[in-house]
């Protein structure tokens, strides 16, 4: 089916958005500077899914 694996893509962005948002707010909660430091990581890991993913095309 053409564009199906364009739709999953398109979708596993908005949930990588999704993510990140909530990350955002867990570290500006967050406490512990260890902490924050592995949610920044985790943050910047997604960001860097989101720009492989953003390059796709069908």
């Amino acid at each position: 089916m053409p564009g199906k694996a364009k739709q999953q893509v398109d979708q596993s962005m908005a949930t990588v958005q999704t993510a990140v948002s909530s990350l955002q707010q867990a570290l500006n909660s967050a406490e512990k500077q260890d902490n924050k430091n592995r949610i920044q990581q985790a943050i910047n890991s997604l960001n860097s899914a989101y720009q492989q993913l953003s390059g796709y095309q069908d």
